[in-house]
């Protein structure tokens, strides 16, 4: 894609009210309603603008609050980096942020999470950046109440128009049911050692309400309610992405049952999505990844374009060819529906905001219809 218009082009040079940067390439006309595209040999036919605009997903984010965030500054870490990529993706989708577990004082360390940040419209002037950090700007303290939060939740999310995804960013096992038992391999307290003679495989039973030295049935891990609740939400159309957190890698099993249950599971082990170095550039490369899925490369045009020919695509000011084959690099369209596959797909979620427009009324650039 070497095409470019504007004023950024190498080598451009002024023709009176034409910008000439060389053969087969398309430029922004001072007016902004019309285009000129320049073909070999210099002709210029002045083609009409029609802009695309992508669909808005709602990035609702889950954030595990409990104790252990606490741990190797992992809170301050995932509130940074999905910060960095609020302010990245902008008015390209919705954001929103609940945390678990929570309560006036934060002093209930089973209390199901809430909300923290309505959904909101990215922007590029960073409010929406600061409403999350400044919403999220809490000390992490007490369990894991995953499924109750995420039941909490569902109301909510169910009510959001257009397409929904939650993310899920967690340390820990889900916990805080106090309506279940279990032993010591399904003891949280047991299996991560918190407490006194609490093991793993130990003799003791962490998660035994009659023994005066343990956390009681809170502590028993809850992954089958946690991945029902994921599973509701995917049959309201809602799909889930779960990012483990280093630590979480002893509940992979109920985490990699939550993905799929979400409808986003990996092709091979571990389903879902897992940061293991404390190093924040895996868990930036984690989360960048998650959300570019949620952001199409099918963006919907102002208008129905009148003809289906002497038609030239643009994704922030570069010329995109038509698809020859399906998948193949290029565009295609269909209605109003302007849709890129191949390399321009993966430039467009590199750089989520930038303009893409299908200008009308030009012979291709690169030849063809």
């Amino acid at each position: 894609m070497s095409h470019r218009m504007r004023w950024g082009g190498v080598g451009c040079f002024s023709v009176g009210l034409v910008i000439a940067c060389g053969s087969r390439t398309g430029l922004l006309y001072d007016d902004g309603k019309t285009w000129p595209v320049t073909e070999d040999g210099g002709t210029v036919c002045y083609g009409t603008p029609n802009p695309a605009t992508p669909p808005i997903p709602n990035l609702y984010f889950v954030l595990d609050a409990s104790t252990s965030m606490t741990d190797q500054n992992k809170w301050s870490d995932v509130r940074t980096v999905i910060g960095a990529v609020i302010q990245q993706v902008g008015s390209r989708a919705r954001f929103g942020a609940a945390v678990f577990p929570t309560s006036p004082t934060r002093t209930d360390s089973c209390n199901s999470g809430v909300e923290v940040m309505p959904l909101k419209l990215g922007d590029d002037h960073g409010a929406t950046l600061a409403a999350f950090m400044k919403a999220t700007n809490i000390s992490p303290n007490g369990g894991t109440p995953t499924a109750s939060t995420l039941e909490l939740l569902t109301p909510t999310l169910r009510a959001f128009p257009g397409v929904t995804y939650v993310i899920v960013a967690t340390d820990g096992g889900p916990n805080c049911n106090l309506d279940i038992t279990c032993g010591v391999d399904q003891c949280t307290n047991n299996l991560e050692s918190l407490g006194t003679g609490c093991t793993p495989g130990g003799s003791v039973n962490c998660c035994d309400a009659s023994n005066p030295v343990v956390a009681g049935p809170q502590g028993c891990l809850d992954g089958a309610r946690a991945t029902l609740a994921v599973s509701d939400l995917r049959a309201s159309g809602i799909r889930t992405f779960v990012i483990g957190i280093p630590g979480s890698s002893l509940y992979a099993s109920v985490l990699d049952d939550m993905a799929v249950a979400g409808g986003t599971a990996r092709s091979s082990e571990p389903l879902y999505y897992s940061v293991n170095s404390s190093d924040t550039t895996e868990l930036e490369t984690t989360i960048e990844a998650v959300t570019l899925q949620t952001l199409s490369c099918a963006l919907t045009l102002a208008r129905a374009p009148s003809t289906t020919i002497g038609l030239n695509a643009y994704i922030g000011g570069v010329w995109v060819p038509r698809s020859t084959a399906a998948g193949a690099d290029g565009w295609t369209l269909e209605g109003t529906t302007l849709a890129f596959t191949g390399a321009p797909c993966s430039e467009l979620e590199a750089n989520p905001s930038s303009e893409v427009t299908l200008v009308e009324g030009c012979p291709p650039v690169g030849g063809g219809e």
